[in-house]
């Protein structure tokens, strides 16, 4: 039932309704019809009956059974009439024609009796007035009738079959003039769902339906202007938003190119001195090298990240990917007392994937690992395959991350490191992000984090 359109719930109640007025009107006419033939058919075989006691009087009194045969077998020719039989008074058959062998056969039966005249009565006297001379016996079949209300019941139910069908006709073409403007109405509804605030409903031919159409179009046209203004908001939001960000991007880099310069002026007045050591001056000059190979990595940082490359697709098998990432990293991290372990799937996960691009994400994130920790601290790479994903897992040992750095951790420009630029975990996570992959990050036990890379293997 809840499959049905509006339209043919509509058609299914006007059929209902109408076959069970039909149904029950019938009933009741068919019933009350054939009461009334029936009843106007047997009158009509008394009144035969009664008509031949009549006419056959005098052929009783005087005997005549010629006169008795004649009005017999003329009652006879009468349809249904199958047997007409008279008697006398007592009991005695004068005349008997037809047969009388029919099913569901029935009989009428008049008594034939001696009228008095007027003239007559001095004569004869009172006794002798209604004296009974015989009986007629009339047997009759009701075939005739029953044929006649099978064809009454045969054409009322071809009319009851055409009033319903005409009927439902009328209805359909009327449900149709209902119907028509809800569905255009739908029709409507989708395409406005598909971005086209452009559409219009056509008004319908009735009241409700054009007051509807009316309603809709006038709440397009209200949506439509909403959006424009809704539009022209957002512009004015990302060009705020944009602004803040160059302002932010300004302060940080102000912020991060401060120190290194202020130690590069400082080494750089000790050097004009005339009288220093040259192990000072080498000192300095190694202390200037060094805030400028960090400028240079910072600005790297921010062009990296403002300014991604587009990558550049390859087949690439992930595990081999990780494992050379890991032998180089083990190289700078051991030498500081950290221990890098593995745990590399030895199944294999090809996927089209920017080498360059994917190893400095993972750089960034297990480098990260790595600089929570304190010395003697342990990081552990994962990775393991699952319905078709790949995922990494890296988890450290460091003190974990409080409920603002968990909130901001992979927001840009955010650190709680002292010489961090707050890229590099963003910058992953923008990288991952381009591959079509999730990276998210979870408490590790009893301490740490555990950061969990995933990528489809695509080939």
């Amino acid at each position: 039932m809840r499959a049905l359109t509006f339209q043919q719930r509509l058609l299914l109640g006007v059929l209902l309704l109408l076959g069970a007025t039909t149904i029950t009107l019938g009933l009741v006419g068919a019933h009350l019809g054939e009461t009334f033939l029936r009843i106007r058919f047997e009158d009509r075989m008394a009144f035969l009956a009664r008509y031949l006691a009549l006419n056959s009087e005098l052929g009783v009194l005087i005997g005549d059974q010629k006169m008795l045969d004649r009005l017999a077998n003329n009652l006879l020719s009468e349809k249904d009439v199958v047997q007409v039989l008279i008697e006398d008074a007592n009991g005695e058959i004068l005349v008997k024609v037809g047969s009388g062998l029919h099913t569901h056969s029935k009989e009428a039966v008049a008594e034939i009796r001696l009228r008095q005249q007027e003239e007559n009565q001095a004569f004869w006297g009172s006794s002798a007035q209604n004296q009974m001379l015989g009986k007629v016996h009339l047997v009759y079949t009701a075939s005739g009738i029953d044929e006649l209300l099978a064809k009454l019941r045969t054409r009322y139910t071809i009319a009851v079959i055409g009033l319903a069908a005409v009927g439902l006709l009328a209805f359909f073409f009327f449900s149709r003039s209902l119907v028509a403007p809800l569905k255009e109405l739908v029709n409507a509804s989708r395409i406005v769902a598909k971005g086209d605030l452009n559409t219009r409903v056509k008004p319908g031919s009735l009241p409700e339906t054009n007051e509807l159409a009316e309603a809709f179009n006038h709440m397009l046209a209200s949506l439509d202007e909403s959006r424009k203004s809704l539009e022209e908001t957002y512009q004015e939001m990302i060009q705020q938003k944009a602004l803040a960000e160059v302002g932010h991007f300004a302060l940080t880099v102000a912020h991060e190119v401060k120190n290194p310069l202020g130690i590069i002026k400082g080494a750089l007045d000790i050097l004009k001195k005339q009288d220093i050591d040259h192990a000072v001056k080498s000192t300095m000059i190694e202390y200037v090298d060094d805030e400028i190979r960090r400028l240079n990595r910072l600005i790297q940082d921010f062009l990296d990240f403002s300014r991604p490359r587009k990558a550049i697709f390859e087949k690439v098998e992930l595990n081999t990917l990780l494992k050379d990432l890991l032998q180089r990293l083990r190289l700078e991290w051991e030498e500081k007392g950290i221990v890098l372990d593995a745990d590399i799937s030895e199944e294999k996960c090809l996927s089209r994937v920017d080498p360059d691009m994917l190893s400095q994400a993972l750089l960034n994130v297990i480098k990260n690992a790595c600089e929570a920790c304190d010395t003697n601290g342990h990081v552990l790479v994962k990775s393991s395959l699952s319905h078709g994903n790949w995922i990494t897992q890296i988890a450290d040992t460091g003190k974990g991350m409080d409920q603002e750095t968990r909130q901001r951790a992979l927001e840009p420009f955010y650190t709680t490191k002292a010489q961090g630029t707050g890229l590099g975990l963003a910058y992953a996570a923008r990288v991952i992000e381009i591959h079509g992959g999730e990276m998210s990050f979870r408490e590790n036990h009893p301490k740490g984090t555990i950061f969990e890379i995933r990528l489809e293997c695509s080939l």
